[in-house]
């Protein structure tokens, strides 16, 4: 006869858990970046790390300042093919400008831009700048929205001009 072993029978009144001690096991997957994150020294070598690219950033920035102006802010156009400079710096400041064909008239131009009113592609003989906010303002819109061609005011403009 074979005898089977006996399952041990649990307490009722619970003082046979001190044998039996086992709480719920769950398993946590830690990454190395949440390891990484308990460790001071790894802590600073990232830190190190931002900073420096930071600074080198901005460093470059300084360096190309030209690229993040806008060509509206370099240029005022007049409607009939004349350019001033907003600012009377040297052309060496100012973004290179050079002759290609325009999308808009099929003319050789050297400023490319866009109406802000209408998105419509515009170059010095067709476009205007804006006498408040100085941005580009294509023929049509003019002709559209404004009563007066010899200040012109794009959309925006115009509802706050009295």
């Amino acid at each position: 006869m074979e005898h089977k072993a006996a399952k041990r029978s649990r307490s009722i009144d619970g003082h046979d858990d001190d044998a039996n001690n086992n709480p719920i096991q769950r398993k946590v997957w830690v990454s190395q970046k949440m390891s990484d994150a308990r460790d001071p020294a790894k802590m600073r070598e990232v830190h190190e790390r931002t900073t420096k690219m930071l600074f080198e950033g901005a460093a470059a920035n300084q360096e190309r300042p030209e690229e993040h102006t806008a060509l509206h802010e370099h240029y005022f156009l007049l409607g009939d093919g004349s350019i001033l400079l907003r600012d009377m710096r040297p052309d060496s400041e100012n973004p290179a400008l050079e002759r290609r064909k325009s999308r808009c008239c099929q003319r050789q131009t050297l400023i490319h831009g866009t109406c802000i009113n209408c998105d419509m592609d515009l170059c010095e003989e067709c476009g205007y700048s804006c006498s408040e906010c100085s941005e580009f303002i294509c023929r049509s819109c003019v002709t559209v929205f404004d009563d007066c061609p010899e200040s012109p005011l794009c959309e925006r403009c115009q509802m706050f001009h009295t």
